[in-house]
């Protein structure tokens, strides 16, 4: 390893410097070679923990950007399904409320099962159709949950 590509010029010209304000070091060639080479090692390790440092320090970066740029688009999917979750909740709580004062509980399965019957073609629901009834059964759980709670 040559300490030239190592060591910046800037630092060579002041190690010539002290060495021709040392007596000892300017007539020990031997004594500035080993220098030199010992400082070209120890900057050779730290420009590698230094690149390692960087490529954990960047990939840390990208993740961290990822992770936001995740939850900014499930911030714009949820607002997208905000209005159907209000407008099934709201029917469900009428719903509830019917089934309550008949002495009923209402499941959510049994909840979903007659929406789907007969309220599904009236408004676009915003689920995938291979996936929408379990979606629905658990927006349909939460909201019972909700209701439960604030009944009892």
């Amino acid at each position: 390893m040559d300490y030239k590509e190592i060591i910046p010029i800037t630092a060579l010209r002041k190690f010539d410097a002290m060495c021709l304000h040392n007596e000892y070091l300017r007539e020990n060639k031997e004594l500035q070679q080993q220098i030199l080479s010992w400082a070209a090692e120890l900057l050779g390790e730290a420009r590698e923990d230094w690149g390692k440092l960087h490529t954990t320090t960047f990939e840390a970066i990208v993740a961290e950007d990822r992770r936001a740029q995740a939850k900014k688009r499930g911030r714009a999917r949820d607002n997208k399904y905000a209005p159907f979750r209000e407008y099934f909740k709201k029917v469900q709580r009428e719903k509830f409320m019917e089934y309550k004062k008949a002495g009923q509980k209402l499941t959510a399965n049994r909840y979903v099962e007659w929406f789907l019957e007969n309220l599904s073609e009236n408004i676009k629901i915003p689920y995938r159709e291979s996936n929408l009834k379990n979606k629905l059964v658990q927006l349909a759980q939460i909201n019972n949950r909700e209701l439960k709670k604030a009944f009892e």
